[in-house]
């Protein structure tokens, strides 16, 4: 039930060639800021509410087992409410939901999660305002999932009903308990300077608290500041550290510029290799960037064997998605007609079935939608 919240992506380099990053969950209608956009004030703060995952928001509640039936699962204990939500039945878990949160004493997660389908829309008419009162009792009883999705709430309202202030102060709130959302969030408040002065030292200081609690966007997010310096004493090193931290928890971005950091030995021991393995794992997953960088490496036969037709078969997925390269085109251009027609076939069988491309599409149609 928690957001994936927005990378910080940056310019990446590699081959002598830069390219901003994708978004690393789901494609956007807009191109995702770069780090240095985030930093400017006149940047809005992005509608976080699009990029919803169904998550656990309590550590102490148990999720339904796979022998739960029709009659409730078959832990006694089990949260009834949360366990139809995970199961799609969205007008069971309210009506759950809704004598959780009136019984005596009343459940705190409960009061979240009626807050959460009434934002959604999910088993009742979506009501932001039904959402936010829910949400409003349930911060009132501590509940830090509540404090976040407030906050979020507070977010997304018109330009003349925003409050970034008080989502700050509920960020804040929230962070405090250890949420690793919210201080995400408040970071990135906090880099745009809305709602208070721009801080980098304060955004960095919150950055590294949600790395910490292991949010692998802001273990990507934190890694940038540390290589730009900014907010922070500038640390290749530790970057790349933290990269691949990123990286080890499949967040796209930081597999492409953990891969060009490999690449070029840059805070880490230099592998071409291992860099050509990340920018598949993004390549297979749309990222454009890593299909232009793993097409070059298939073309030079760099961390990998040389294969002309695997060469143009990424690079055209790459120009699909508009990032185009006047070197790989002229590469293309003076392959034989039989190596052109091998890419083709490539595209053909990785876009069917169960191939990777008709894998990264089919679950980017199944992500949430604003």
């Amino acid at each position: 039930m928690k957001p994936a919240l927005l990378a910080a992506t940056a310019l990446m380099v590699a081959s002598g060639a830069a390219f901003a990053a994708n978004a690393p969950k789901k494609a956007l209608s807009a191109p995702v800021p770069s780090a240095s956009d985030l930093q400017q004030p006149a940047t809005p703060v992005p509608s976080f509410r699009d990029m919803m995952l169904v998550k656990p928001w309590q550590a102490d509640q148990k999720a339904p087992t796979d022998a739960a039936d029709d009659e409730g699962p078959a832990d006694p204990n089990a949260d009834l409410a949360y366990g139809a939500y995970q199961r799609g039945l969205y007008r069971a878990a309210f009506q759950e939901a809704k004598k959780r949160a009136e019984a005596n004493p009343p459940s705190a997660a409960a009061m979240t999660l009626l807050g959460q389908l009434y934002a959604d829309g999910a088993g009742v008419a979506r009501d932001p305002k039904q959402a936010a009162r829910w949400y409003e009792r349930a911060v009132a009883k501590g509940d830090r999932e509540a404090m976040l999705q407030l906050g979020l709430l507070k977010l997304q309202g018109a330009d003349d009903a925003r409050d970034v202030a008080g989502a700050s102060k509920l960020f804040e709130k929230a962070g405090a308990l250890g949420e690793p959302e919210a201080l995400y969030n408040l970071a990135v408040i906090e880099l745009q300077g809305q709602g208070r002065p721009q801080d980098f030292a304060a955004a960095a200081k919150h950055m590294k608290a949600a790395a910490e609690l292991g949010e692998a966007q802001a273990q990507y997010a934190y890694a940038v500041l540390l290589r730009e310096g900014q907010g922070v004493e500038r640390d290749p090193t530790a970057a790349a550290e933290w990269l691949k931290r990123a990286a080890a928890q499949d967040d796209i971005p930081a597999m492409v510029e953990y891969g060009i950091a490999l690449f070029n030995g840059a805070g880490v021991d230099k592998d071409e290799a291992a860099a050509a393995q990340l920018f598949r794992r993004a390549a297979e997953r749309g990222n454009a960037v890593a299909q232009n960088r793993l097409a070059r490496l298939y073309a030079h036969g760099r961390g990998l064997d040389r294969d002309p037709a695997r060469a143009a078969a990424w690079h055209q997925l790459a120009r699909r998605q508009g990032l185009g390269d006047a070197w790989l085109d002229g590469f293309v251009a003076s392959l034989p007609a039989t190596d052109r027609d091998a890419a083709d076939k490539l595209i053909a069988k990785w876009s069917e079935g169960f191939g990777p491309i008709a894998q990264g599409a089919t679950a980017e149609a199944a992500a949430p939608k604003p």
